[in-house]
């Protein structure tokens, strides 16, 4: 594992900060990916030896990502990853949906010539990446679906709108990485990007938000059902 330690000059706090967002996109992608588990403790001392890194930074990554409850702050007790529940991807799937479809509407109504070639570009790029089974965390499709999902909200004019839902869609990836890993095989989706695509550029706003919507509740239902199969594990993971 490559060392984050480094020394800050006394007026080195714009350093600071650049480093612990370093500490914080590496604790994220642990989160994200299952291998630090739903519920599990943060003990301080012991992530300073994994990450390489002082106790500073390390709070300071650790509250960011409570802000995008990827950990939860118990108090003085110390931080947790974010418990895996059925409730709260119920409640992540909702407002990713009323986020989403939001920022859909408007990127209809506002979008350009750019949007349209930025959509096209993101699906184009997506339909080439297919998944297979025997890689269950495939990283570049990951980011080639979160690319996609932006490209068609991208034209909303509120940048904190798109920040708050990169948050949200980073919670509800998590379920699918988690349910991907517990179940061994991947969700079985109706192939609705090209649809969304073209409701889109049709400037068909009811019938694109219809369309996502029903993609992100599917999904959710695809999610919950593959913890239901993969036994006892995937259960323990997602509870009411």
């Amino acid at each position: 594992m490559k060392a984050l330690t480094r020394t800050f000059p006394d007026d080195g706090a714009e350093d600071a900060r650049t480093f612990a967002q370093a500490v914080q996109a590496r604790l994220a992608d642990d989160i994200l990916s299952g291998r630090l588990a739903p519920g599990a403790r943060l003990r301080l001392q012991s992530l300073c030896e994994t990450y390489e890194v002082s106790m500073s930074p390390l709070r300071e990554a650790l509250a960011g990502l409570a802000g995008r409850r990827l950990v939860a702050q118990e108090g003085q007790r110390g931080f947790r990853v974010a418990a895996a529940t059925l409730e709260d991807l119920r409640d992540v799937t909702e407002t990713r949906i009323h986020i989403e479809t939001l920022a859909l509407r408007l990127s209809i109504e506002q979008g350009g010539d750019e949007w349209e070639a930025g959509i096209l570009a993101a699906h184009h790029r997506l339909e080439r990446r297919q998944r297979h089974n025997e890689l269950l965390i495939d990283e570049l499709w990951e980011r080639l679906h979160r690319g996609y999902h932006m490209s068609l909200i991208s034209a909303c004019g509120l940048p904190r709108l798109l920040e708050f839902y990169g948050t949200l869609t980073d919670n509800f990836d998590r379920y699918r990485r988690l349910a991907v890993l517990s179940a061994h095989r991947h969700p079985r989706l109706k192939a609705a990007h090209g649809a969304i695509v073209k409701a889109a550029l049709s400037r068909d706003t009811a019938r694109a938000i219809k369309l996502m919507t029903a993609h992100v509740r599917d999904s959710a239902t695809q999610i919950a059902q593959l913890f239901e199969t993969s036994g006892s594990g995937g259960r323990d993971i997602l509870r009411n």
